[in-house]
Parts: structure tokens; C-alpha cells; sequence
């Protein structure tokens, strides 16, 4: 350690905070001490400076004793919580000595840097030497560097709190020592002087336990008072007639004292971590909250809530839209908070100036309300609005640093759901990028096939006429209604598929049979069926289904549609139709003898614009006709998916369809 300590002036009291760097490789080579105290986010922003100047890692350290206030706690996670965004690492160390700790850790970890900070001017405690000296005392192989803030700070003049005195303390002591007091004159006969002052030991125990310290204390000097007076000769007077008995009083004074010390402290220790835990809790329940809510106005309702709770105070949270020039209050707690003119003036300047404004500060400080600005990167996400006036005795340092750590965390929430819409809104753009270049895909190849044919056939028809037999006109104008058709059903998917995504599809349902839909959605396939065999597969006594005849039909021509293009010439066609009683449904099966659909692409087939990964290369189509099956049957309550065909062969697509469940009210199939 080097002898000479560098101080280092900080540029600025509030520096914008810099970006993040991923963490560097290797050990840490700088470490930060932490304290607690109001320069340890300067200590921070300080090292992160010299280890991006010298390209290390570095960590910051807090040495916890058990008994840092509740208020130190807030500051130190606001200190941590910078070190993290800045790229750097913490750890706790649990020890009483803090220069010994800080030592043999960065001895441990190898640092070849210690950051602490400058030590502040004492007004007392003059025999306690600061952390700075202690270090140099001790050394160490590393250098040393001091901080110090761009102002002088104060003289530390530690601030006495004075608790008034509670009737529990007083009632405890005498209670304890009178109990003591019974106890030890009935063991007077049996038991020496020196072991009866253990009997007021326990009392003094008992007090600082149950009560604290000042109720140990005087339950010392009571005790003290009652064994002198009761138990040393001469008796029922404070005098000490015998020498060996003025050790033994004094002897039990002072380890009553020094217990009772003792004791009490170990009380107020264990309250405080019972307190901190119990904050701990709190801001973690908070931060859960933050974290599920998956809306900007979720985030403010709770965080609005949950300051009004802690805080007993009203609040309000302001904002303005795109356009707006104003501000208004989106949420408050109560719900009949209102602001006057004056308070919304306020407001608008904390937005303007990204400074608080109003109660407590240096601009109109007069006011009932303070407003805090919610500013991330730049930009103002929202004011929030404390009535403090309405409390009587103002806030404590630790309700300062609770505020200043719920308005952080809500900033970070706010700050995530903007990110998220955002995400969201490039995601969507990127979606309807990709169905417009599927759907211009799909135009430029499924609709200009068929136009081509047609164009082509009718070209021949006007050019070579004379040329051409009756036999190869008729074919000509078969090709020209057979292209014609197919280009009418793709200009009908488009259609359709645009009613069902603009939610303009209506269902007029009409009784009708199975055969019917089945024979005219053949009939509309006209000769693309011709070369290939179709079965169908039903009994004659199905019911009629009450549905809107022209959408099923649709869906059954391009269902069979599919299955006549993969299947091989020759092949065979399978429909097959059956009740299925327990779900009160009608199943129509319609299997090819095709190549048969992977298990993994069996449901995305339903999806729009999905031709098995050929695009607009495929021959089978658009992929639309599938994903318009689902939005027709889906709008009738049934259903559709693919499965494999028997034996493994080809693909069987199933369809169903609810059935009415009171058949009386249908007419006769005849």
C-alpha cells in the first residue's frame, strides 16, 4: 500500500449515469467500500470512472455489523443498484471490524486497488480513528485511493434522537427488580452475599430483553440500591460497614451495567433486522408486483397504491399524451384527490425542469404537494404527486430514502413496459411485413398461374381458329373454365380469409344434408376430381346439420382440394362421415394417399400463408385454404385438425361440427 493517499475531486455532484459495459474477464481488480452514507452513490459513479479508464473489473463491498440503521439499508441499495447498471459487482461481508474485514478480503480477492471514501470531520469520538488511517496503519499490497466530493461537506456532528420515555420501561424494571428483590430475600439464609447479586442479574436481564436498555439501566441502579439496602450490613441503610462487601456491590453495578449494555443492544439489533427483514419484504412484494404487471397503467396503479399505504399520505400520478401540452392525472389514491391550479403548476414545471417542485424544496416550498419527476434515460415518463403537509411532523431520513426507492423502482418498471410496447409494435410491424410479402408471393404466383393458362388457351382460340378441330377447341374452353374456376376459389380465400381476420364473417344458418354439401363442393372441383377415385363413406340416416351452407361447403372444397392436388394419379379420395354420440357432434373425415404431413408441421399447416416451406415456389397453393377451414368451423363452435392416414399412408383431415341438440325442430331429409 502506498504511504501518500490520492484525492480525487468528483467532476459534478450529479453526473448523467453512464452506459453499462458487459463484465471483464479475469479477477476483480478494483474494490469500492461502501458505508451507507450519503457519498457512496459519488464512491461508485468514482470507481467505475477509473476502471473504465484502466479497463478492470470492479466490485463494491459493504462490511455489515448488524447494526446499520434502516435508512442507511435504503442507501446502500440505491448504491448497489447503481453498481449493477454501471457494469460493476457487490457482496455483503458479515464482521464487526470494518478495516480488518475490508483487508483480509481484498487480501483474499487479490484487489490491486481499495476506493473509501474521504473521512468527514468529527465533533466527538476524537479516540476513534477513521477507516482511512486504520488502513494505512494495517497495509496492504494494494493501493489506496480517497474520494473526496466536489463540496465540502459538514462537520459530522452526530444527531441525537431523543425517544421519549415509555411507562413499559419504568413498569418493567421495578416489576423485574421487586421480583428479584422476593426472590433473593428468600434465599437470604441459604446462600452467600456474592451469589444473591446474581438473583438481580436476571432481573436486569429480563428488563433489557423484554424492554431495552434504559429499562436494563435502571433496573441496575434499583438493584444496586435494594441489595445495598436489604442485604449488606449494616442492613436497611446504604451504608457499607465491611470492606469485602463494597467489592462485591461494585463488582455487581458494574457487570449489572455492562450486561444490561449488552443485552439491550442485542435487542435493538435483533428489532432491526426484524424491521429491515420486514422492509426487505415489503420492497420485495413491490417489486414482484412491478414485475407481473404487463401494462403501463398496471404499473402506476401500484406503485400510486403502494405509496399511498406506506406512506399515509395522498398521491397522484401525471402524464401527457403525444400531442398534449398539458398535464393530467391518470391515477390517484383516494380516488377524490384533486389539484388546484397552483399544484398543477408545479407539476408542470417538475416536467419542464426534471427537478422536484413544491413541498420540501426550494421551489414553491409553500405548497401541500411535492412532485417528484420519473426521468429514464432522458426522457420524463411521469410526475407523481406526495400531500406530505398533511403530516404533521414531516418525514424521517428513512422515509425520504423509502420514497426515493419506490419512485426508482417504479421508473424502472415504467421504463420496461415502454421498451416491451415498443417491442411489441416492431414485432407486429414485422408480422404484417411478412403476410404482405406472403400475400404478394401468393398473388404473383398462385393468381397469374391461372391467368396465364387462361390467357394462353384464349390466345389459341383467336390466332389459330381456322387451324383448330372442334375437339381441341372444346378442350381449349375446358382449360379456360377450369383455370377460371380454380382463379375464382383463390380470389374467394382472399375474400374470406379478409372477413374473418375484419370479424365481418356472419352466420345465417339453414338446415341442409351432409350429401348435398359434399355433392356440390364435388361439383365445384369440377374435372380436377377426374383422374382420381372418390369415396364416400357414410350411412343414410346422419342428421342435417344447421349451419351456413356456403361456408362449409367452402371449407369442404378446399379441404378435398388439398387432398385431390397431393394425391398421386389414380389415387383415391376417402370422405367418410359419422355422429359421434358422446360429444354430440358430426365427424367428417376426408383422407388422401399423398406424401403424408410431419408431425411437427400438423398444426402449423393451419397457419396462414404456410405451403410447407416452399413459399412461392410450391405448386400446392397459397396456404390460405386450411387456416380459412379453422376460422369457418371455428365460427360454427366445431373444429379441425390433421392426423395421419391409415396405415400411415397420405394425411386424414378431421372435421367437426356441432350438432343442434333439439332435431325436432329440423325438417325432413326428403
Amino acid at each position: 500500500m502506498s504511504d501518500s493517499v490520492e484525492s480525487r475531486q468528483l467532476a459534478d455532484a450529479e453526473p448523467v449515469v453512464e452506459e453499462a459495459q458487459p463484465p471483464r474477464p479475469g479477477r476483480v481488480k478494483l474494490l469500492v467500500a461502501l458505508s451507507g452514507g450519503e457519498e457512496d452513490l459519488a464512491l461508485v459513479r468514482a470507481a467505475h470512472r477509473m476502471a473504465e479508464r484502466d479497463g478492470v473489473r470492479w466490485r463494491a463491498v459493504h462490511v455489515d455489523n448488524g447494526r446499520t440503521t434502516q435508512q442507511r439499508r435504503l442507501r446502500l441499495e440505491q448504491a448497489f443498484a447503481l453498481t449493477n447498471r454501471l457494469g460493476g459487482e457487490t457482496h455483503q461481508i458479515q464482521g464487526q471490524g470494518r478495516a480488518e474485514e475490508l483487508l483480509d478480503y481484498a487480501r483474499a480477492q487479490r484487489v490491486a486497488t481499495l476506493v473509501v471514501a474521504r473521512p468527514r470531520p468529527s465533533g466527538w469520538r476524537f479516540w476513534r480513528r477513521p477507516l482511512v488511517d486504520r488502513l494505512l496503519h494495517k497495509a496492504g499490497p494494494f493501493d489506496l485511493v480517497v474520494v473526496a466530493e466536489a463540496g465540502a461537506r459538514p462537520r459530522f456532528r452526530p444527531r441525537r434522537v431523543h425517544v421519549p420515555l415509555r411507562w413499559r420501561e419504568p413498569a418493567v424494571a421495578v416489576l423485574w427488580t421487586l421480583g428479584a428483590l422476593l426472590v433473593a430475600g428468600a434465599l437470604d439464609a441459604s446462600l452467600e452475599l456474592a451469589n444473591l447479586s446474581v438473583v438481580f442479574l436476571v432481573a436486569v436481564l429480563a428488563s433489557a430483553v423484554l424492554a431495552g436498555t434504559r429499562a436494563a439501566m435502571l433496573s441496575a441502579v434499583l438493584g444496586f440500591l435494594a441489595f445495598n439496602f436489604f442485604f449488606t450490613q449494616p442492613r436497611f441503610s446504604l451504608v457499607i460497614g465491611q470492606r469485602e462487601q463494597v467489592l462485591t456491590v461494585l463488582f455487581f453495578l458494574l457487570v449489572a451495567v455492562v450486561v444490561g449494555q449488552l443485552a439491550g443492544r442485542g435487542r435493538q439489533r435483533l428489532l432491526a433486522l426484524r424491521a429491515s427483514r420486514e422492509q426487505t419484504h415489503r420492497l420485495l412484494s413491490y417489486s414482484r408486483a412491478l414485475s407481473a404487471a404487463t401494462g403501463r397503467d398496471q404499473v402506476r396503479d401500484i406503485g400510486v397504491s403502494t405509496l399511498e399505504q406506506w406512506l399515509g399520505v395522498p398521491v397522484v400520478f401525471l402524464d401527457r399524451q403525444a400531442g398534449e401540452s398539458e398535464l393530467t392525472v391518470r391515477s390517484a389514491r383516494p380516488g377524490d384527490v384533486t389539484l388546484d391550479g397552483e399544484a398543477l403548476a408545479a407539476a408542470q414545471w417538475c416536467w419542464n425542469h426534471r427537478q422536484p417542485s413544491g413541498f420540501g424544496t426550494e421551489i414553491q416550498g409553500n405548497l401541500r404537494w411535492r412532485f417528484l419527476p420519473l426521468v429514464e434515460q432522458s426522457e420524463v415518463l411521469g410526475v407523481v404527486g406526495l400531500e406530505l403537509a398533511v403530516r404533521n411532523g414531516g418525514l424521517g431520513p428513512d422515509e425520504e430514502a423509502l420514497i426515493d426507492t419506490l419512485v426508482r423502482q417504479l421508473v424502472m418498471a415504467l421504463e420496461r413496459t415502454r421498451l416491451v410496447g415498443e417491442l411489441s409494435e416492431v414485432r407486429v410491424s414485422e408480422e404484417n411485413e411478412r403476410l404482405r410479402s406472403a400475400l404478394l408471393s401468393s398473388v404473383s404466383h398462385d393468381l397469374r398461374t391461372p391467368l396465364a393458362s387462361i390467357i394462353g388457351s384464349a390466345s389459341s382460340l383467336r390466332e389459330l381458329e381456322p387451324q383448330l378441330s372442334a375437339d381441341d377447341r372444346r378442350e381449349l374452353l375446358d382449360g379456360i373454365l377450369t383455370e377460371s374456376e380454380r382463379l375464382n376459389r383463390y380470389i374467394q380465400n382472399l375474400l374470406d380469409m379478409t372477413r374473418l381476420g375484419q370479424g365481418g364473417l356472419k352466420i345465417e344458418r339453414d338446415w341442409i344434408a351432409l350429401d348435398d354439401l359434399v355433392a356440390s363442393a364435388l361439383k365445384r372441383l369440377g374435372a380436377e376430381t377426374g383422374n382420381l377415385e372418390v369415396v364416400r363413406d357414410w350411412s343414410d340416416d346422419l342428421p342435417l346439420l344447421h349451419v351456413h351452407p356456403a361456408l362449409i361447403e367452402q371449407a369442404l372444397v378446399n379441404v378435398i382440394d388439398n387432398a385431390v392436388r397431393f394425391s398421386p394419379p389414380g389415387g383415391r379420395v376417402t370422405l367418410h362421415a359419422e355422429r359421434d354420440a358422446e360429444t354430440q357432434e358430426l365427424v367428417i373425415e376426408i383422407g388422401d394417399q399423398g406424401p403424408g404431413i410431419p408431425p411437427e408441421q400438423r398444426e402449423a399447416v393451419f397457419d396462414m400463408f404456410h405451403t410447407g416451406g416452399e413459399g412461392d415456389r410450391g405448386r400446392y397453393g397459397s396456404g390460405l385454404g386450411l387456416a380459412i377451414c379453422r376460422g369457418m368451423l371455428g365460427a360454427h363452435g366445431g373444429s379441425i385438425r390433421a392426423e395421419p392416414g391409415e396405415g400411415g399412408e397420405g394425411t386424414r383431415i378431421v372435421m367437426r361440427l356441432p350438432l343442434p341438440e333439439e332435431q325436432g325442430a329440423a325438417p325432413d331429409a326428403d
